[in-house]
This record gives C-alpha cells, structure tokens and sequence, in this order.
C-alpha cells in the first residue's frame, strides 16, 4: 500500500468519527434540551393542575353548602307536607261525619 492510500483510508476514517461524534455531541444537546424543555412543562402542567384543583375545591365547596341549604328546605317541607296530611285526613273524618252514612236506594229496614 501506498502512502496516498493509507493517508486517504486515514482521512476518511477521521471524517467519519468526526461525523458519529459530530452527531452524537448534537443528540445528546438535544436530549438534555429536551429535558429542560420538559421540566419546564412539567412544571407548567403541575401549576396550572394546582390552580384548576383550588377551583375545583371552591365549587365543590359552594355546591355542597348549596346542597345542604336545599336539604334542610326539603326537611322543612316534608314536615309541613305530614302536618298537612294529619289534618287533611282529620278533615276527611270530619266531613264523613257530618254527611252521615252512605244513602242508599233500597234501604235495609
């Protein structure tokens, strides 16, 4: 062999693993970019996922007391809706006293 070739073989040999490092240098940037990147987002994420949750809290929070004004109302009116019903059903006896028995067409005498 030649010294040509051996210095073309050895040129080519450098340009190549100036090449793979060349690239392996820029994918690891990237890599460690992409994980700041991420980080960031992450971080991002988790703060805008900690204000929805303190909205969410709130709500939950104003719905509930909603709940609990409505179901206190509906126990008030389930008490009026009994106190009505002793006193219709007192009404009822009432009225059947004052009509009497049922007339009837053939009478039993």
């Amino acid at each position: 062999m030649s010294v040509e070739v051996i210095t073309m073989l050895a040129c080519a040999v450098s340009i190549i693993v100036a090449f793979v490092s060349g690239c392996g240098w820029l994918i690891s940037r990237m890599d460690a970019r992409f994980e700041r990147m991420d980080a960031r987002i992450d971080e991002k994420f988790a703060a805008q996922d900690a204000r929805i949750d303190e909205k969410f809290a709130a709500q939950d929070a104003r719905i509930d007391d909603r709940f609990a004004r409505i179901d206190e109302r509906f126990a008030r009116v389930d008490e009026r809706f009994v106190v009505v019903e002793h006193e219709l059903a007192e009404l009822r006896i009432a009225i059947a006293r004052l009509e009497g028995p049922p007339r009837r067409l053939i009478g039993l005498h």
